[in-house]
């Protein structure tokens, strides 16, 4: 930032003559300081105003109470026993000197306006705003008119108050949101079924504007998602048509057809007065205001968009968004598996709190599982015509590829197979240097580009390590699992 620096002109002195002044005789007399008596009137009014919580939060689920007095030249009494303003109240006094300050002629002036600065203009938009879930509250100004007790008019004491709504406080207004989810996936013959019958598997996640993704734990309670998922169809018409005919597809055990096609309905719902779901409205009826893509694409809305986002409002207000995902099933002569010996550890990845294991069969292992970022031996590796890969972590026990990073116990050679090699460790600074709007994609440990996964330009992101990918190319870590590929575009130092 630039400095201004001013310099200030020094005038000369002047050394001007005067006559000599004679000092005053100092008096034996002590002083004596009387202290002005306080107003009766306006120590009641002062006292009495006091007693507000001028920076009120009204609790979760509390019902607020409707205030009858609004504007100008209230009385005093009117004005005490009205319900939403006794709500306000932040301690109560023994003695209110109600007489007092009617004997005083006090009058209270309300007045109000919206978080957003819009004027409420009588009692009955108050009350209306107060009670509508999705709005955050208002800033209030309480004017107290009176006389001193010798009759003649006083200041009048002026109170600013602000109520907030802990149901949408911590909601930041929502402009723009972005759905992911794993959009397709290619599977073995036979292999079973059971893990597309997890909500996990879908890698489903809706990020707001801040980057924060819209979860069943926020703590305001308002922006919940829960997802669910269908059973399978055979064509995506089918899928398509599901979320209007209510049809719940099939549940399979394995995917036992050869070289096939299932289509899987992903629901995510959503509280009826959450950020998403206004931002839902928002955007439908202005698009061009608000920002909605999905695994990185606008979606159109229309039957053959590759994204198939579709929208519902449900009978109890919640709104819900329904994506297609696609899973491929392979040949049976391509799930025959090739098995090597390898000597290594395998360490768990962790995007998720645990990963399942397949038998010898490649079929999910109901009751076992590895926990994130834990490391395993491993002495054979196996693959098929697919590309699937797997490691055994124990007899009839395998992990896939994907949900690993392989080490041959040489950290400065640490390497997954076939994907990132020669990784070291470093500690810099990546930074996107494109416009904003351009998103560059983000790489796994096997140095294949995510589906769903981002980063938006301009931008910096610290490094903790490089490797170099199977195309020789430098990639740098940004986040667990997730590498940037140098190139233009990208600085790093």
């Amino acid at each position: 930032m630039k400095k201004s620096i001013k310099y200030a002109g020094i005038a000369a002195a002047t050394l001007l003559a005067v006559a000599p002044v004679a000092a005053p005789a100092v008096s034996s007399v002590s002083e004596t300081t009387v202290k002005a008596a306080t107003d009766t009137n306006t120590s009641a009014v002062t006292d009495y105003a006091n007693q507000y919580n001028y920076d009120y939060t009204i609790a979760n689920g509390a019902t607020v109470a409707k205030a009858t007095q609004f504007g100008n030249g209230i009385k005093i009494a009117d004005f005490e026993n009205d319900a939403f303003y006794k709500q306000i109240v932040k301690y109560a006094l023994s003695d209110k000197n109600i007489d007092t300050l009617t004997k005083a002629g006090t009058t209270v002036n309300v007045s109000a306006v919206t978080t957003n600065g819009t004027a409420v203009s009588n009692v009955d938009e108050l009350n209306n705003y107060l009670s509508d879930a999705t709005t955050k509250g208002v800033k209030l100004t309480i004017t107290f008119n009176y006389k001193t007790s010798d009759g003649a008019t006083a200041t009048a004491i002026t109170k600013p108050v602000t109520v907030t709504k802990a149901a949408v406080q911590q909601t930041a207004d929502l402009t723009s949101a972005a759905v992911s989810y794993d959009k397709s996936s290619n599977v073995s013959y036979n292999a079973s079924a059971a893990d597309y019958n997890l909500k996990a598997s879908a890698n489903f996640s809706v990020k707001d504007n801040n980057g924060n993704v819209l979860t069943s734990a926020d703590k305001d309670g308002k922006t919940a998602i829960t997802t669910t998922l269908s059973g399978f169809f055979t064509s995506y018409n089918d899928a398509y048509n599901a979320t209007t005919n209510n049809a719940a597809g099939t549940k399979l055990e394995n995917f036992n057809k050869e070289n096939a096609t299932y289509y899987q309905v992903i629901t995510g719902t959503f509280a009826a007065n959450s950020a998403f779901a206004t931002l839902l409205t928002n955007h439908a009826t202005t698009p061009a205001n608000y920002g909605l893509t999905v695994n990185g694409t606008t979606p159109t809305g229309s039957y053959t968009d590759p994204t198939s986002f579709q929208t519902k409002t449900n009978a109890d207000g919640t709104k819900s968004i329904t994506v297609i995902r696609e899973i491929h099933v392979g040949s049976k002569e391509a799930a025959s598996w090739t098995t090597t010996d390898t000597t290594g550890v395998v360490t768990t990845k962790t995007a998720h709190n645990y990963y399942t294991l397949k038998n010898d069969n490649n079929q999910t292992i109901a009751n076992r599982a590895l926990g994130a970022n834990t490391p395993w031996r491993t002495d054979k590796v196996r693959t098929n015509a697919n590309g699937e890969k797997q490691y055994r972590v124990a007899t009839g026990e395998w992990i896939d590829a994907d949900d690993v990073v392989y080490s041959n116990g040489n950290d400065n050679n640490n390497n997954n197979g076939s994907g990132l090699t020669d990784i070291k460790t470093v500690s810099g600074v990546a930074t996107l240097t494109k416009a904003k709007g351009y998103f560059m994609a983000l790489f796994n440990d096997e140095g294949k580009a995510y589906d769903n996964k981002y980063l938006g330009s301009p931008s910096a992101w610290r490094v903790d390590r490089t490797a170099k990918g199977a195309d020789g190319k430098t990639y740098y870590r940004v986040a667990t699992s997730e590498w940037l590929q140098a190139g233009e575009g990208v600085s790093f130092k």
